[in-house]
């Protein structure tokens, strides 16, 4: 009998070891202690050249435009001329820097030649790696044919008319937000839902012949303390590491959620190279809707190249994927403050300048500056650390990656099918709204819920300003690699943009840069990425406009968690139609009495069975009670009480978030230590 986190296995178990005894595992960014999920410190130059590349390839036949030499001598020049601030602007830094300058021609000649090399896997493909260092996104105007493009809109208008009377705004949006698809409601619920320890619930059969059966999931607590480590000891759990947790030690019971998780519907590849789903999408009716359920398979179709280039796999402790998973740049070998080849000009070209009548003599001096920088040693001394500009890298040689995985490593190879969760959303604005705020830094679900990887599209956009989606990384606080004295680190703050020193450093989040949310975008970006999205509103505040989009998220494929094909339909609304939703007077006249009742009593509103109901009961009080306990719950759950666990959902995965981002916060820079 198959076994799931949270059916018959540890919610937090998470195999992390394959048959040859090695680390094997798809990363999650939820946690700083999660394997394969940080990245390495990047200078602002990279991220300033992965700005301008993402920003170049959004030009309309870029890929044609890159090879004329007129044209990228052009993007040279308006590239050179962008300030500091340009550069600096939404990307996190604080630290107050030295830099004149980011980019030099040498980086943006570096930049011309990937985007040469993104250009052929484009015409290849279709797709555009992009905020590409220790992880990658991948972007595309064009994988999503016009035919798709436009299935998806007309499924969208569909959802929408039949919502029109009773929308569904998602709570705490204003009204901004209108859910037509959407995990958090009806999630599994343990101590509530009913399932099947085998994958038995498929898409047409889901509602005739599964809903309102099974058995119902049981309650689960989880231990106080973190099961993936034994603090009296220090050792590893009893049957090893690979069985809870995702890596590392420390990842807190609060990070999977023992009430609520997410349910994915389960795909299988075809022999003809589709995707057919073989459980239900959570949220959307199997049969009435079955038109849309082919669209998305086909939209599922779309997104597999691009996971396939942006989702690494954790092997043996490395990295292995089809996009780049290496910064272009190499550590510095001489990082220390005391290295003058790091400093412009060099100390033996600076002139002390004049003292000032009372002043402190030339070789006992201290001075502080407007920034609340403190200086002390001779006058030159502090003239030149005032003065002084941190020289950066320079731009490496090129050495094109290999984009694209390898033969047998594309998901569609590796597994015989997928699980996916669904979302489709738009966001409503209009003249009393014309506003959307930006949102919070997160990663996408919840330890339990297994997400590896992203896929968004946005398919229709109206009369909004542009968006965009930021994205940062979380980096490891061990920076051992960097050999600098104590207190010697100011070059590297300088060149990296983060404070280091102990008690005041930074945390350890790396900043990656942002993507346009445009019209017609595929983005698909592994859950390493934290990100959010940023603020937008109305291009015409007197009329309405709308942002639209379909959300995939692929569920860790090595971890099957329990999905669609466990738990049948949940919702009351669609088993109720199917079951008395023909039902007149004459055929209700023959359910019993006590039955109808009790169907009454947790679905009240069919007319024709409130008629079979009425009168004296048919069965003694103390058989009733009887039969209402073995009834219990076959009833599915109702709209109001899905509701009730949406909100309850929302507020536990609000409270996991904040926590999360507090530990994201917590684990600073401290460079004074090494």
């Amino acid at each position: 009998m198959p076994k799931y986190p949270g059916l018959g296995l540890d919610l937090r178990y998470h195999d992390q070891i394959n048959a040859a005894g090695k680390t094997d595992l798809y990363p999650m960014g939820i946690h700083h202690n999660c394997f394969g999920s940080t990245s390495e410190m990047l200078f602002i130059r990279e991220v300033a050249m992965m700005t301008i590349m993402d920003r170049l390839s959004d030009k309309a036949d870029f890929h044609i435009k890159v090879f004329d030499d007129a044209i990228t001598n052009k993007w040279i020049e308006e590239a050179l001329a962008q300030s500091v601030a340009q550069f600096l602007g939404d990307s996190g830094w604080d630290t107050q820097l030295m830099l004149k300058s980011v980019l030099d021609k040498a980086c943006l000649n570096y930049c011309i030649k990937e985007l040469r090399a993104k250009a052929q896997y484009f015409e290849k493909t279709g797709l555009i790696p992009t905020l590409d260092a220790s992880a990658s996104a991948v972007k595309s105007d064009t994988i999503v044919d016009e035919s798709l493009h436009n299935a998806l809109r007309i499924a969208f208008y569909r959802l929408e008319e039949d919502q029109k009377d009773n929308p569904d705004w998602h709570p705490r949006t204003s009204e901004m937000v209108q859910s037509l698809v959407h995990p958090s409601m009806y999630p599994l619920v343990y101590g509530r839902t009913r399932v099947f320890a085998e994958e038995v619930v498929g898409v047409e059969d889901a509602i005739d012949k599964w809903a309102g059966k099974g058995d119902v999931i049981p309650q689960l607590e989880l231990e106080p303390t973190d099961k993936g480590f034994r603090p009296e000891t220090g050792l590893a759990p009893v049957g090893g590491w690979h069985n809870v947790g995702v890596g590392g030690l420390g990842v807190h019971p609060s990070f999977w959620s023992p009430k609520y998780q997410w349910l994915p519907s389960n795909l299988k590849f075809q022999e003809d190279g589709t995707v057919k789903f073989t459980s239900y999408i959570n949220n959307l009716h199997p049969i009435r809707y079955s038109d849309i359920y082919s669209t998305i398979e086909k939209l599922v179709e779309k997104s597999l190249p691009a996971w396939d280039l942006c989702l690494a796999r954790y092997r043996d402790y490395e990295l292995q994927g089809g996009g780049r998973t290496k910064p272009r740049f190499p550590h510095p070998s001489a990082p220390d403050d005391e290295e003058e080849a790091n400093w412009s000009p060099p100390f033996a070209e600076v002139e002390t300048p004049p003292r000032e009548e009372g002043a402190d003599s030339d070789e006992d001096y201290e001075e502080e500056d407007e920034f609340g920088r403190y200086f002390s040693g001779s006058r030159k001394d502090v003239h030149w650390y005032k003065t002084r500009e941190p020289v950066q890298p320079e731009a490496p040689k090129f050495e094109a990656w290999d984009y694209g995985v390898k033969p047998g490593a594309s998901l569609r190879e590796m597994f015989d099918g997928l699980q996916i969760i669904v979302k489709m959303a738009s966001i409503e604005l209009g003249p009393g709204k014309p506003e959307f705020p930006p949102g919070g830094w997160h990663v996408e679900g919840q330890m339990n819920e297994h997400i590896v990887g992203t896929a968004l599209y946005y398919l229709d956009s109206d009369n909004v300003t542009p968006s965009h989606l930021q994205f940062r990384m979380q980096t490891s606080v061990d920076q051992e690699d960097f050999e600098v004295g104590q207190n010697s680190f100011n070059w590297m703050e300088q060149v990296y943009g983060a404070e280091l020193g102990a008690g005041g450093g930074d945390s350890c989040l790396q900043s990656y840069g942002s993507v346009e949310t445009k019209e017609g975008r595929l983005l698909a970006f592994p859950n390493v990425f934290h990100h959010r999205v940023s603020h937008f509103g109305l291009e015409d505040e007197t009329k309405t406009g709308h942002r639209r989009f379909i959300a995939l998220w692929l569920v860790d494929p090595l971890t099957r968690i329990i999905s669609t094909a466990n738990v049948p339909p949940q919702q009351q609304s669609w088993w109720m139609e199917r079951a008395f939703g023909n039902l007149g007077m004459d055929e209700a006249a023959k359910v019993p009495q006590a039955v109808a009742q009790l169907i009454l009593e947790k679905a009240p509103g069919h007319s024709a069975l409130e008629a079979a109901g009425k009168g004296l009961q048919d069965l003694p009080a103390e058989l009733m009670d009887i039969v209402r306990s073995e009834f219990g719950d076959a009833v599915p759950m109702s709209l109001d009480e899905a509701k009730e666990h949406r909100l309850r959902l929302m507020d536990v995965r609000t409270a996991f978030q904040n926590e999360a981002r507090e530990k994201w916060r917590q684990n600073d820079y401290s460079f004074c230590e090494h």
